[in-house]
């Protein structure tokens, strides 16, 4: 009987090691560096102030640009989806020069992806 709680104890110790950073399924990431929890929480206020923002305000640009940064920055928190919007939000900036819609447009496929609730996408006139 000894022998089968060793075994056991030994067994649940390799897999705390082998764990890999994370916690409760989301990775803690190496010390100094963000969790994904985080770094999603981040990219999701990012979008909050950008929902709040007038539609002709030039930060709003910014604050997609950064939000789309943090989720290709930090592509392991993400999924393949979300990585993908925000990659097509950042060409979309690219190309978008001046144009206010087609940077609302951007920021609304970004914000869809990366937020839990994409009714909150929605833009100030």
């Amino acid at each position: 009987m000894r022998r089968g709680w060793a075994l056991t104890l030994a067994t649940v110790g390799a897999a705390v090691l082998a764990g890999g950073g994370y916690v409760v399924g989301d990775w803690t990431g190496r010390q100094g560096e963000p969790s994904c929890a985080e770094v999603r929480q981040t990219a999701e206020d990012l979008f909050g102030q950008w929902s709040k923002l007038d539609t002709d305000d030039g930060v709003r640009s910014v604050k997609v640009r950064a939000a789309a940064d943090i989720v290709l920055g930090h592509g392991h928190c993400f999924t393949f989806a979300t990585r993908s919007a925000a990659r097509a939000a950042v060409q979309q900036l690219d190309a978008s020069g001046d144009s206010i819609p087609m940077q609302i447009a951007a920021g609304l496929v970004a914000c869809q992806a990366v937020v839990k609730d994409p009714s909150s996408c929605q833009t100030r006139p």
